[in-house]
């Protein structure tokens, strides 16, 4: 049994402000291309308080900015739940986290930030996988700013498909299709598409004046910025728009493609196996979650609709790591 001041509490509740304060606590983030959230808990995995930061993704040219919205989270989420600093342990899911270097620049910043004692940083996909399926098998499909599909199979192997970054990859996700719309609209100016509702939505979402005006503001966008065109594009499909519609019917295949290669990749399932979904096309309230779900059930997938929330796995992740 803990003892007070292992806590960080005395009776009544109030947390003690010694230098011993924080280390009965954890901090779980989950960052992403749009946003990061972090929670703060106990050991028991209660949830005492919760912040939202800046994206956290891994630039590994400037890997200190994502360690910078890492700490800067981590000390607004304490602050709120008035746990004192240094946590005993901080479990970061961030996107970009396949670069290794970069992934161990962000980890040796954070740990000279005095937020945590012990600091790992992983993938947001782990963190949400964790929350979804705890330490057992299951297959987890991403689809947010960009796209991924990561599977844990009886056997334990692991698998990932896709990926791999906006540049190369990331289809079905936001920003590809916030890109694909966007091209959509300038070939439907130059004639190379029939006339379509997309222009008035894109140019309302972005306040430009033009085609021209879009494609100078994609140039200067966010990948956050555009990606958040795809709730737009969206629901032009959903009126039944041709050109809208392409462009999810496209993001949809590039979708079946991700679930069917890891089927094909994995093995050792009873029945079909099952696949949660994170991210926000797919979350509950998604734009395309029903889609989607209809096109895993398609597939051979158990779908899984209970709602999957990283920072929740990653608190779980951090509290792990306490010993």
């Amino acid at each position: 049994m803990r003892t007070a001041g292992e806590t960080g509490e005395v009776a009544g509740g109030s947390r003690l402000l010694g230098s011993d304060a924080g280390a009965g606590f954890y901090i779980g983030l989950d960052g992403g291309g749009t946003r990061s959230r972090a929670l703060v808990g106990d050991g028991e995995g209660r949830e005492l308080g919760a912040a939202d930061g800046g994206p956290g993704l891994i630039d590994p040219a400037a890997p200190g900015e994502a360690a910078g919205v890492v700490a800067a989270v981590a000390r607004e989420v304490a602050r709120q739940a008035r746990v004192q600093l240094p946590v005993r342990a901080l479990w970061a899911g961030l996107a970009g986290a396949g670069n290794e270097r970069g992934r161990a620049a962000v980890e040796e910043e954070l740990r000279g930030a005095g937020v945590a004692r012990r600091v790992v940083v992983g993938s947001d996909v782990e963190a949400a996988h964790t929350d979804a399926f705890r330490d057992g098998p299951g297959v987890l499909m991403v689809a947010g700013t960009g796209s991924v599909v990561r599977a844990v199979d009886p056997r334990g192997e692991v698998v990932t498909v896709g990926g791999w970054g906006a540049l190369l990859g990331d289809e079905g996700g936001g920003y590809g299709i916030g890109l694909d719309g966007i091209r959509a609209v300038l070939r439907s100016e130059d004639g190379r598409e029939p006339p379509t509702d997309l222009t008035d939505a894109l140019l309302s979402e972005t306040g430009a004046a033009g085609a021209r005006e879009l494609a100078d503001w994609a140039v200067g966008a966010s990948k956050g910025e555009i990606a958040a065109l795809s709730v737009a594009v969206a629901r032009v499909s959903k009126t039944g728009d041709v050109v809208a519609a392409r462009v999810i019917h496209r993001a949809l295949y590039a979708v079946r493609e991700l679930l069917e290669a890891v089927l094909e990749r994995t093995g050792g399932w009873e029945g079909r196996p099952p696949v949660a979904f994170v991210g926000g096309l797919i979350r509950v309230g998604g734009v395309v979650r029903e889609v989607v779900a209809e096109v895993a059930g398609e597939v051979g997938y158990e779908v899984r609709l209970e709602e999957v929330v990283p920072e929740r796995g990653a608190l779980r992740r951090a509290v792990g790591l306490g010993g």
